[in-house]
């Protein structure tokens, strides 16, 4: 088994480039699995919620043993974020423990998993606030801020501070950076640092697929009049749930916001999340069904997939 794990401060695309590595490592002929932080279910992150730090850390690295040895012998690489630093720095900061205590539990994740073949990317800016206005303004801007920071306020963090409202979350935010970066100061992994300040993707993913050793093939390239035909609205009556897919002047898009990046003729995929789509036909010139796949919290807990079938309008 080979391990790639994508870390980085706040809004620095640790998703997409999770994704990206997983479909660059196929069209290398590797085989890969990857597990976005909204992958259903997840073999790190913690589902139940856990108040006491100790019993925390203990449940997060058995879940790290039992993967790791359930695992060791598959021959797929195996791509994750944010199970090494954001997902226990964010936690253990909540609970509002000794920061060297945090950085004690990160060193020890770097020892369990020095005993296999693991290679960390890491994304930064050297202005933190850079990436958290991109975060911010992806997710909703101060409402977001806001609405993060009452779903958290009854942790010992902002308990245990002056009640500055949803600055506080911001303070958090910045302690988790200079957390992670002390972390990875003390990465005993092989590493790779990218500044993608200049959100340059063309060069930043040059430079870590260098690091991984595997060539580049870009997407397909389908046109806007080849997208027309994945437009329209699709129907699963059994989950009683509707999707629609639109076409813009720069792609597809689905959620309304979120654009579809070809992974085939017929298959798209989102980079931020586990959901990947199959657009079936039948003959027509147009798909009369759409398959989404990937197992993930939002869109699809079935390991079949769902089924949606095209709404025909009058």
């Amino acid at each position: 088994m080979k391990l790639i794990i994508v870390e980085g401060i706040l809004g620095s695309g640790k998703s997409s480039t999770a994704r990206f590595i997983s479909l660059q490592l196929e069209r290398n002929n590797l085989p890969a699995e990857l597990f976005h932080e909204s992958a259903f279910p997840h073999p790190i992150l913690l589902e139940e919620e856990i108040e006491h730090s100790d019993q925390w850390q203990a449940a997060y690295l058995s879940n790290w043993n039992r993967f790791l040895q359930k695992n060791s012998h598959k021959e797929s690489v195996i791509v994750m974020e944010a199970v090494l630093f954001q997902s226990p720095i964010l936690h253990l900061l909540h609970l509002d423990i000794d920061r060297t205590e945090i950085l004690h539990f990160i060193e020890q994740l770097f020892a369990i998993l020095s005993r296999f073949d693991c290679r960390l990317v890491y994304l930064y800016q050297e202005d933190p606030q850079t990436g958290i206005n991109r975060m911010m303004t992806a997710r909703g801007g101060e409402a977001w801020l806001e609405q993060t920071y009452k779903k958290f306020e009854h942790y010992p963090y902002y308990q245990n501070r002056e009640p500055l409202g949803k600055e506080l979350h911001l303070k958090l935010l910045h302690d988790y950076v200079q957390i992670a970066r002390q972390a990875f100061a003390k990465c005993s992994l092989p590493a790779a640092a990218v500044d993608n300040t200049n959100w340059d993707w063309n060069q930043d993913y040059r430079t870590i697929m260098d690091f991984l050793g595997h060539a580049i093939y870009p997407d397909p390239n389908l046109s806007i009049e080849e997208l027309t035909a994945f437009a329209g609205t699709f129907r699963n009556d059994e989950r009683g749930l509707t999707i629609e897919t639109k076409l813009r002047d720069d792609g597809l898009y689905i959620f309304e916001h979120y654009r579809l990046k070809p992974r085939d003729k017929n298959k798209f995929y989102l980079d931020n999340v586990s959901i990947s789509l199959e657009f079936l036909f039948q003959g027509d010139s147009s798909p009369g069904e759409v398959l989404l796949y990937e197992k993930d919290l939002v869109g699809n807990r079935d390991d079949e997939g769902l089924r949606f079938v095209r709404m025909v309008t009058s």
